[in-house]
């Protein structure tokens, strides 16, 4: 058994102003804190000989996945993904939360101290879902998609509390949307939609003339978010960040997903072609404590973080 995307770890320059941040624009409480370094984790998290991070696991009162792992490091590190300065870049890039008015949600975003970059525009996502989206900033520029859904009935995102929801899908920008949609189906991901999105380069901030494929993937469960959403930029061409998309830098680390059995799924992802960042290592993981853990790099660099509780 592999999970929907369970945490996504997100490096910040400041975790109290991010913790407070997250709490004012979505809700979102504390779920755990932790110190994080030594041996086991600088193999898992590729951090530098010595560094330690302190954490905070946040997300929706009650929630126990889609959950957000921002962790600072006492080093100054560079946003290597964010803005679109360099758009072209592979890798995570976004994370998405569903609201139920977009323009409230963005409102209060902007007075915890983010920044708005688009205005919501409305699109169709399939023949009875329709998207009002926005692109807006966290203070330190990771993107945030923040979106207020009009769904059917009998669509698979139609229940909805109304609450700023857990994380419901993490953004990365791969170089082949079916290639990338082929590894993760192999993980037990299924296509939610699947479609080319043109005449949105203005809301993307894209190139005349770029269409966008993107191909939005959940695990079949309890939950429909922990989602996977793969863009591609079709006639841009990027290039990978894995050197870069490391601590102490800022951004989307990487994203973590619960086996039952570790040594199945490491062989399972490395016959799919995902290269280990390192061995099984045992690691204190706020916010499920001991577990066994291993770290590969996927199809386009992106860090996938799979853990088994011990």
């Amino acid at each position: 058994m592999i999970s929907e995307l369970r945490v996504t770890t997100v490096a910040v320059s400041d975790l109290e102003r991010s913790r407070a941040f997250y709490a004012d624009a979505f809700g979102y409480v504390t779920h755990g804190e932790a110190t994080v370094g030594g041996p086991a984790a600088e193999a898992a998290w590729q951090l530098p000989e010595g560094l330690t991070g302190r954490t905070v696991v946040m997300g929706p009162e009650g929630a126990t996945t889609g959950l957000l792992r921002l962790v600072h490091f006492p080093v100054p590190g560079r946003l290597y993904w964010g803005a679109y300065e360099r758009r072209q870049d592979y890798g995570h890039y976004a994370l998405n939360v569903r609201v139920d008015d977009v323009n409230a949600a963005v409102e209060r975003l902007v007075a915890a101290g983010g920044r708005q970059k688009s205005q919501p525009t409305r699109w169709t996502v399939m023949d009875d879902l329709f998207a009002w989206d926005s692109l807006s900033l966290d203070p330190d520029g990771v993107i945030l998609d923040v979106f207020q859904l009009e769904a059917g009935e009998t669509n698979p995102l139609a229940g909805y509390d109304g609450r700023p929801s857990e994380l419901q899908t993490v953004a990365i920008h791969v170089s082949d949307a079916r290639r990338a949609a082929a590894f993760y189906t192999a993980l037990g991901y299924e296509v939610l939609y699947d479609k080319l999105i043109e005449n949105m380069e203005s809301f993307f901030r894209l190139p005349p003339g770029t269409g966008l494929h993107n191909i939005n993937l959940y695990m079949p469960g309890d939950t429909v978010n922990g989602r996977v959403e793969i863009a591609q930029y079709v006639g841009f061409p990027g290039k990978e960040q894995r050197d870069t998309a490391v601590p102490p830098n800022l951004g989307i680390l990487s994203v973590s997903l619960e086996t039952d059995d570790l040594a199945a799924t490491s062989a399972l992802v490395t016959g799919l072609g995902a290269e280990p960042v390192c061995p099984p290592v045992e690691v204190d993981l706020p916010p499920y404590g001991p577990a066994l853990v291993r770290t590969f790099f996927g199809p386009d660099g992106e860090v996938l973080e799979f853990y088994q509780c011990t």
